[in-house]
């Protein structure tokens, strides 16, 4: 019912709040009217037109705390922007006040070493002036004790007329320093040349007397060994002799044996009237038959004595 009479009154939202307001009233538990959804709704509307009206509250304070942020944050960044230039400033200045010092520092040490080096110099010179008064003086020294030389070359080309100036003089000795030293080498050269020639005649000779000493050795084995070789020659000859002897005793016995064969063989086959067919030479075939008479005989003597035994 309630909610029609909204519908019916056409109410605003604000109203419609106020009279809920006015419609809540506290009744004992037994007496409380039953809730309706439209109610709620309306209670729930009201819940979120309040808490919208603290959201706007909350985006516009929000919205100006942002602004001051902003702000805030762009000066922030002001500050940033003329820190970063100082710091830029600042760095530059600081570098070029490193590079002066630097420059200064090399240019000083330049200059020092440019000291030390002119100061060596100096040193160097000092030296070097110290060295040619010490030559000058030498040298004044040298001249000194030398005219009388000088003097006596100026009298020599004088007197001799052979030369013309103390150059030339000079010239010859030194001529004649070079041929003797020409010489000299050649002599030396020629010394050294005999030696090495008397040294190979030594080793030559020692060579020689060497290979005559193994010569010599073996000359005497070769004289050695054809004395043994004699030895052994006479030896063999006697041996020799010996086998010739020996061979002719056998010679002559063996030609006797052969005579004797042919004799008895002559003697068998005439005694059994045969004809000779065996030739002087063959002694073999005259043996053999020899052998055959000579059994022959036997068997006849044993016949012969089994004959008579009986």
């Amino acid at each position: 019912m309630l909610f029609l009479y909204i519908i019916k009154k056409k109410l605003t939202f604000p109203k419609i709040c106020e009279f809920c307001l006015l419609c809540i009233r506290k009744y004992p538990e037994w007496d409380k009217p039953r809730v309706y959804p439209a109610l709620e709704v309306v209670r729930a509307r009201c819940e979120l037109a309040k808490t919208e009206e603290r959201l706007r509250a909350k985006w516009v304070e929000q919205e100006k705390k942002r602004k001051f942020m902003d702000e805030q944050w762009d000066e922030m960044r002001r500050q940033e922007l003329f820190l970063r230039e100082s710091f830029i400033k600042f760095n530059r200045f600081v570098r070029e006040n490193q590079e002066k010092r630097d420059r200064a520092d090399s240019k000083i040490k330049e200059e020092r070493d440019r000291q030390a080096s002119r100061m060596e110099e100096i040193k160097e010179l000092e030296e070097k002036l110290s060295y040619m008064n010490d030559v000058r003086d030498r040298m004044k020294k040298y001249v000194k004790e030398y005219k009388k030389y000088h003097d006596y070359l100026d009298r020599v080309i004088v007197e001799t007329g052979e030369f013309h100036s103390i150059f030339e003089i000079f010239n010859r000795y030194e001529t004649l320093i070079e041929a003797r030293t020409i010489l000299s080498e050649h002599q030396d050269k020629n010394l050294e040349i005999l030696e090495e020639r008397g040294t190979e005649m030594h080793h030559m000779t020692e060579a020689k007397s060497q290979k005559i000493m193994g010569l010599n050795s073996k000359l005497a084995q070769l004289q050695a060994r054809r004395d043994w070789a004699e030895v052994q020659a006479r030896k063999w000859e006697t041996i020799v002799a010996e086998i010739k002897v020996t061979a002719a005793e056998k010679n002559l016995e063996h030609m006797q044996v052969k005579t004797c064969c042919w004799n008895l063989y002559q003697q068998i086959c005439k005694r059994k009237d045969i004809p000779v067919t065996v030739s002087k030479d063959d002694v073999e075939q005259q043996l053999n038959h020899i052998k055959r008479t000579i059994l022959e005989l036997k068997r006849i003597i044993r016949v012969a004595k089994k004959r008579a035994a009986k």
